[in-house]
């Protein structure tokens, strides 16, 4: 009879640190982000400015919304 004991059984793995993002990263991540979010807002405020479009126009609503995206994740990231 082939029977593994607790000690027969592969050992434990050892613990390793997670791999974190160095501060130039974490400072380049952030700055994308906010340049993301004024780059949306400058499209959402040409369309309805220079354009004339309509407030509620799909060209005008969805970089209103990406910039909301952008400028909500850049400063989600100000507390890390």
């Amino acid at each position: 009879m082939n029977e593994v004991n607790a000690t027969d059984a592969a050992p434990k793995r050892p613990r390793f640190e997670p791999i974190s993002l160095g501060g130039v990263a974490r400072t380049g991540a952030r700055w994308i982000y906010v340049f993301a979010a004024i780059g949306c807002a400058g499209v959402a405020a040409y369309m309805f400015g220079v354009e004339h479009r309509s407030m509620t126009s799909g060209y005008v609503v969805a970089p209103a919304i990406g910039a909301l995206w952008f400028g909500l994740r850049a400063f989600m990231m100000l507390g890390k």
